[in-house]
C-alpha cells in the first residue's frame, strides 16, 4: 500500500513538472507570436516564424509546425534568403519524418542540403546528413531492412567527419548518439554502447547542459535491457526521464516510458511495467508520430500477452496493425497519384496533336477562301479605275471654274489681312513702350536691394572674420597644449627608464655581494626582467608616438643583451628574429617582452649546455580575417626539449618565472602552448580583441 501512495505522489509532481514546462513553451510561441506584429526586417521575420515552427514540433504539434512553416518559405522566397531557405527544408523534413511521410521527408533534405551549398554553411550540411541518417534508420523500421540501416549509417558518417573538421562538439555528441542507434539495429550492441560513451565524453569535455545527456540515457538504457542488464538500464533510464520531464519533452518522454516498461517487464515486476507502459500509451496518442505510436503499440501487445492479458494484448495489436495498414495505404496513394500523373500527361499529349491536325486544316481552308476573296477583289479594283477616270474628267471641268472665284476672294482677303496686320503692329509697340517703363522701375528696384545686401554681408565677413581670429589662437593654443603633454610624456618615459637602469644597478651591487649562487641566480633574473621592461621606456622616449613600441628592434635588442649576458658570441650562436608587425602599443609590449624575456632566459639556461651551435629563434606573426585573428609569438631553441607536462608539474619549472609567464598570459587573455619540437617551441597566441582593447 505504501508504495502505491509513493507512486501516487511521484506521478502528481511529474505532471506539475510537464504542465510548468509547457506553460514556458507556450509563453515562448506566444511572445515570438507578438513579435510578428511588429514591423521587422525580411530576414527578421522568416527567422520569427521559424523559431515558432521549431517551437511547435518541440511540443509535438506537427500541424502548427506546418502551419507557421508556409509563410515562412514566402518570406524566404521572395528575397532569395538562401540559409532561410535551407532551415525551411531541414525543419520541414524532420516534421514529414516524424509524420511517416518518408519519400517527401527525403526531397526536403536534398533540398536543404542544395541551399545550405549555395550559402556555404557546412555545419548545416552536416545537420541534414545527421536527419537523413535518422530518416534511414527509421525507414529501417522493425524489420530491420539491413540496406537503409546501412545507408543511415553512411549519412552519419559522412556528419560526423564534417562536424570533426568544424570542431563541433556539441554536433559530434548527437552524431554518435544516433549512430549507436543504429549499429543497434543492426545487431551490433556493444558498437552501439561504445558510440553512446563516445557522446558522453564529448559532453563531458565541453561541459554541456544537462538536457544534452536525455537522449544518450535513454538508449544505454535500452541498450542494457536487449543485453540483459535490466537494473543497469532502470538507472539511466531514470536520469533520462527526469530531464525529459523537465523539459516537456513528449517524444523523448514516450521512449523512456516504453524502455522502462521493457526494463521491468525482464524483471518480472508486471505493475510496474504495465504503470509505466501506460503512461508511454497516453503520451504517444498526442504525438502524432505514427512510427513511435507503431512501436508502442506493439510493446504493449508483448507485455500483456506475457502477463496473460490476452484481450488487451489483442487490442494492441489491432491498433499496431491499423497504423501499419494506414503507412502501407499512404505509399499505395501515392502510387495511385504518380499514375493519374502519367495519365495527365498522355492525355495532353494526344489533345495536343489533335489540336495540331485541326489548326492545319483551319490554314489551308483559309488559304482556298483567300484565293477567291483576291480574285474578287481584282475585278471590282478593275472596275472602281474605270469609274474613277470617268469622275475625274467630271471634276477637272468643275475644278477649273472654282479655282477662279477663290483667286478672286483670296485677292481680296489679302488686302483686308494686310490692313489688320498694320493695326496690330502700331499696339505692339505701344506696349513694348510701356513694358520698357515698367522694366526700368523694377530695376531700379532691384539695385536697391542688391546694395543693402552688399552692406549686410561686408558686415557679416567682419563678424566672421573675428571668429576665426579666435578659433585660429585656440587652436594654437591646442597645438602648444598638445607639444608640451608629449615632451611631459618622454621625459616621463626618460625617467622612468633612468629610475629601472637605477633598480638594475642596484640588483647587480647587491648579486656581487652575496655568495648563495641560487640568491645570485634570483637576482640575476630580477635585473633582467627590469632591464626588460627598461628597454621599453628607453624605445617610447626615443620617439614622438609615446603609447607605440617598434616591437622589431626592441625584441632584437633584448634578445641580443641576454645572449651577451650569458657569454655567447654572434659568431658562435644563430639567433633569428622573424617580426611581421612592425609597432605594438604599449600596454601590450610590457607583457609581452617580459614572457619573451623569461622563455630567452629559459633556454639560455637549459637548452644549449650541450650544443655545439646554438640556435634560437624568435618569431611573431599577425593575422587578421582568419579564424583566429591575433598575434602569435613563437620561441624555439634547439636543446634537448621539454614536454608539456613536466613544464606544468615537475622540477623548479612551476618557479615564479613560470608563474609569471602564465599571469602575463591570462592579462593579455592569450593561449599560451608548449610543444617539444626539435628542441622546446614555446607558442603563445593573443586575440584581435586583447589587440584592439
Amino acid at each position: 500500500m505504501k508504495s502505491h501512495i509513493r507512486t501516487l505522489c511521484c506521478l502528481l509532481t511529474l505532471l506539475a513538472t510537464v504542465n510548468y514546462s509547457a506553460k514556458a513553451q507556450r509563453r515562448l510561441i506566444d511572445s515570438l507570436k507578438t513579435t510578428l506584429t511588429h514591423k521587422l526586417p525580411d530576414t527578421t521575420r522568416a527567422i520569427t516564424y521559424y523559431q515558432i515552427a521549431n517551437a511547435f514540433y518541440k511540443q509535438s504539434q506537427l500541424d502548427s509546425a506546418h502551419y507557421y512553416l508556409k509563410p515562412m518559405l514566402k518570406q524566404c522566397q521572395r528575397i532569395n534568403y538562401l540559409s532561410g531557405l535551407g532551415d525551411y527544408n531541414l525543419l520541414t523534413s524532420v516534421v514529414f519524418l516524424h509524420q511517416g511521410l518518408f519519400d517527401e521527408s527525403i526531397r526536403k533534405a536534398q533540398d536543404a542540403i542544395t541551399y545550405f551549398t549555395k550559402s556555404h554553411k557546412p555545419g548545416s550540411v552536416a545537420k541534414v546528413y545527421h536527419n537523413l541518417g535518422l530518416l534511414y534508420k527509421t525507414m529501417g523500421g522493425d524489420l530491420r531492412i539491413r540496406a537503409n540501416l546501412e545507408k543511415g549509417r553512411a549519412y552519419i558518417l559522412q556528419a560526423i567527419g564534417i562536424n570533426q573538421v568544424l570542431k563541433a562538439n556539441r554536433n559530434l555528441a548527437d552524431n554518435y548518439i544516433n549512430l549507436g542507434i543504429i549499429y543497434e539495429d543492426l545487431g551490433e550492441f556493444e558498437r552501439g554502447k561504445e558510440c553512446f560513451l563516445k557522446a558522453i565524453a564529448i559532453n563531458d569535455a565541453i561541459h554541456a547542459k544537462l538536457e544534452e545527456y536525455r537522449v544518450i540515457y535513454n538508449n544505454l538504457g535500452k541498450n542494457a535491457n536487449v543485453q540483459g542488464h535490466n537494473e543497469e538500464a532502470i538507472i539511466y533510464l531514470n536520469k533520462a526521464l527526469a530531464i525529459n520531464l523537465d523539459l516537456n519533452r513528449t517524444t523523448s518522454l514516450v521512449h523512456n516510458y516504453r524502455n522502462l516498461s521493457t526494463a521491468y517487464l525482464a524483471l518480472k515486476k508486471p505493475d510496474q511495467a504495465i504503470f509505466y507502459g501506460e503512461k508511454a500509451i497516453a503520451l504517444v496518442e498526442k504525438s502524432k508520430d505514427a512510427p513511435l505510436t507503431r512501436s508502442v503499440y506493439k510493446m504493449m501487445s508483448q507485455m500483456y500477452a506475457s502477463t496473460g492479458h490476452y484481450e488487451k494484448a489483442y487490442q494492441y495489436a489491432v491498433q499496431q496493425k491499423q497504423i501499419e495498414d494506414s503507412l502501407m495505404n499512404l505509399d499505395k496513394t501515392r502510387t495511385v497519384a504518380r499514375l493519374e500523373g502519367q495519365y495527365e500527361v498522355k492525355k495532353a499529349n494526344e489533345l495536343a496533336t489533335i489540336q495540331a491536325k485541326l489548326a492545319l486544316d483551319k490554314t489551308r481552308e483559309i488559304a482556298r477562301i483567300e484565293l477567291i476573296k483576291e480574285k474578287e477583289i481584282a475585278a471590282l479594283q478593275a472596275e472602281k479605275s474605270h469609274r474613277i477616270a470617268q469622275i475625274k474628267a467630271a471634276v477637272d471641268v468643275e475644278k477649273t471654274r472654282a479655282i477662279a472665284e477663290v483667286q478672286a476672294k483670296y485677292e481680296t482677303q489679302k488686302q483686308v489681312n494686310q490692313i489688320y496686320i498694320l493695326d496690330q503692329k502700331n499696339q505692339m509697340q505701344t506696349q513694348q513702350v510701356q513694358y520698357m517703363a515698367g522694366g526700368l522701375g523694377l530695376l531700379g528696384l532691384l539695385l536697391s536691394i542688391l546694395v543693402g545686401q552688399y552692406w549686410a554681408i561686408r558686415r557679416a565677413n567682419k563678424r566672421l572674420s573675428a571668429q576665426n581670429e579666435i578659433i585660429t589662437s585656440n587652436s594654437q593654443q591646442l597645438v602648444s597644449q598638445s607639444d608640451q603633454l608629449r615632451t611631459l610624456m618622454k621625459e616621463l618615459h626618460h625617467r622612468v627608464k633612468n629610475n629601472l637602469a637605477i633598480v638594475s644597478s642596484l640588483l647587480t651591487l647587491q648579486a656581487n655581494g652575496l655568495t648563495d649562487e641560487k640568491a645570485i641566480q634570483a637576482l640575476r633574473k630580477g635585473q633582467q626582467r627590469v632591464q626588460a621592461m627598461s628597454l621599453i621606456h628607453q624605445r617610447l622616449y626615443q620617439t614622438d608616438r609615446v603609447t607605440i613600441v617598434n616591437i622589431r628592434e626592441y625584441l632584437t635588442d633584448l634578445a641580443e643583451s641576454l645572449m651577451q649576458a650569458y657569454g655567447y658570441e654572434s659568431s658562435n650562436f644563430d639567433l633569428q628574429v622573424d617580426v611581421a608587425l612592425e609597432e605594438l602599443d604599449v600596454d601590450v609590449a610590457m607583457p609581452l617582452g617580459l614572457i619573451v624575456n623569461e622563455l630567452i632566459t629559459n633556454a639560455f639556461k637549459y637548452a644549449f649546455s650541450q650544443q655545439e651551435r646554438p640556435r634560437l629563434r624568435i618569431k611573431l606573426d599577425y593575422t587578421n580575417g582568419a579564424l583566429q585573428p591575433g598575434i602569435t609569438l613563437e620561441v624555439q631553441d634547439n636543446g634537448p626539449g621539454i614536454k608539456a607536462i613536466d613544464w606544468q608539474t615537475t622540477g623548479n619549472r612551476n618557479s615564479f618565472g613560470r608563474r609569471l609567464v602564465i599571469s602575463l598570459t591570462e592579462q593579455l587573455e592569450g593561449k599560451f602552448e608548449l610543444f617539444s619540437q626539435n628542441g622546446t617551441l614555446c607558442r603563445l597566441h593573443i586575440p584581435q580583441t586583447r589587440l584592439a582593447a
